[in-house]
């Protein structure tokens, strides 16, 4: 998962936890709030209530009506209220019709209050003092009906978790844009790379986030190393074979001289061992042009690649006239170096060359490995030589120039990129077959 989609998945359940939180803690605090508002006007209800009661000379409850509120008055109206003694049955409100409240006698001066239901299912809260009047102890339970308020508290919840969504969304939308904003500095590197790995730049832009840079430092400092390392190795490459041209040529001289003439064993060993050293070299010179000038770091593409090595091994092999038939696909191929790719097609194309009569056939496919085959209408090898073509340095017919190294150096980048080298027949042209497949390694 990509950093940026972890962003906006982490902020966005950040912030909906956040809303969720926010939206609890406002409804539970608008709950309490209102019971609270409830209790205080019940208790200014219980008060005016404790005003009205009144004993008679025979210690009777009376309730002066004239000061209470009629919605008292109305049956099932929502407001209640209830006076217990202790040695009289309890004096109701009319609007409590024929029930009553299921209240406790407390002791004057304590004060209690709960939620219950009362008649009509109505989710009541009730309020409850204890008060000494009249040297009697006497206990008001005053209720209110809370179902009107909460759904009054419902509806308006659901109008706030309806504006909470749209602001979440709003807020959603800036984040996105802000994490897309902050991350454009890794987008231009990301293209950056595409462009080396295409061969179209050398470095990576350093303007990029403090918290990246030193990666972006150290690649650049890699690649500028690998490419001075690479450079000096073609150079030194080119240097040492042009350098033993010369004591090379002083050799062959040698080898025809009059004072070696008289000696025609020496004469034959000179020349065998100066025409190896000869092979040797050239090959060398065919290595480094074949690998042409290309950086460190870049990807290999066929399209580019493989059109002038092969005009440039119908050069080297013009007096064959030989047909190379290749195809391969028209995009750059991810995860595979450029160098060690154009190695690998030299060898195999270049040990074909040598062995091939008149035609060569050369194919790269791609799929879960990229898979290179190569085959010639050449002679063909036997069993027995097949097994020792991988081997360094061996060869199968002297008479054909080479030193052996070819085959065995593919062997080594097929095994850089854990994959499989197979040599057999060719079927269609006779010769020799050698198929090699590369695992493709992931970049990202």
């Amino acid at each position: 998962m990509s950093l940026q989609r972890q962003l906006h998945l982490s902020l966005a359940g950040s912030l909906i936890l956040l809303m969720v939180i926010m939206g609890s803690l406002l409804f539970t605090i608008a709950g309490q709030l209102t019971e609270q508002f409830v209790l205080s006007r019940l208790q200014h209800d219980g008060e005016s209530l404790l005003s009205a009661v009144n004993f008679d000379a025979q210690g009777q409850l009376k309730i002066s009506g004239d000061r209470l509120s009629d919605i008292y008055e109305r049956p099932l109206s929502g407001h209640y209220y209830q006076v217990l003694t202790k040695d009289a049955a309890p004096v109701v409100s009319r609007s409590l019709w024929d029930t009553t409240l299921q209240a406790n006698l407390l002791v004057p001066g304590e004060v209690s209050n709960w939620l219950t239901i009362g008649p009509d299912d109505q989710h009541l809260l009730i309020w409850s003092a204890a008060y000494l009047k009249q040297q009697q102890s006497i206990t008001i339970v005053v209720a209110e009906n809370l179902s009107p308020l909460q759904q009054t508290l419902t509806r308006y919840s659901a109008a706030l978790t309806g504006l909470t969504f749209v602001f979440l969304i709003i807020l959603l939308l800036i984040q996105r844009y802000i994490v897309r904003r902050s991350f454009r500095p890794l987008d231009k590197l990301s293209n950056e790379i595409a462009q080396l790995e295409a061969g179209e730049i050398d470095q990576l832009t350093e303007r990029v986030p403090d918290e990246v840079r030193p990666l972006v430092i150290e690649v650049n400092r890699l690649l500028s190393l690998m490419g001075r390392r690479l450079q000096r190795s073609r150079t030194a490459l080119g240097n040492l074979a042009h350098a033993l041209k010369a004591p090379l040529n002083l050799l062959t001289q040698l080898a025809d001289s009059e004072a070696v003439r008289a000696l025609p064993e020496l004469k034959q060993e000179l020349k065998e061992y100066s025409g190896q050293l000869s092979q040797l070299i050239d090959h060398e010179l065919k290595r480094a042009r074949l690998a042409g000038s290309g950086g460190a770091a870049q990807r290999f593409d066929a399209a580019d690649e493989l059109p002038p090595m092969i005009e440039l091994l119908k050069r080297i092999y013009s007096d064959r006239h030989i047909n190379i038939d290749a195809s391969y696909p028209q995009t750059p191929i991810q995860n595979l170096d450029r160098n060690d790719m154009t190695e690998m097609l030299g060898n195999l194309l270049d040990n074909a060359c040598k062995w091939a009569r008149h035609k060569i056939i050369c194919r790269i496919e791609v799929t879960d490995f990229v898979t290179v085959i190569v085959e010639d209408d050449g002679v063909g090898v036997t069993e027995q030589q097949l097994e020792k073509l991988t081997q360094r340095g061996s060869r199968i017919d002297e008479s054909l120039p080479g030193h052996g190294l070819g085959l065995s150096i593919v062997n080594e980048i097929v095994e850089l990129y854990h994959g499989s080298l197979q040599l057999e027949h060719s079927e269609e042209l006779g010769g020799l077959c050698v198929t090699a497949k590369l695992k493709l390694t992931s970049s990202g």
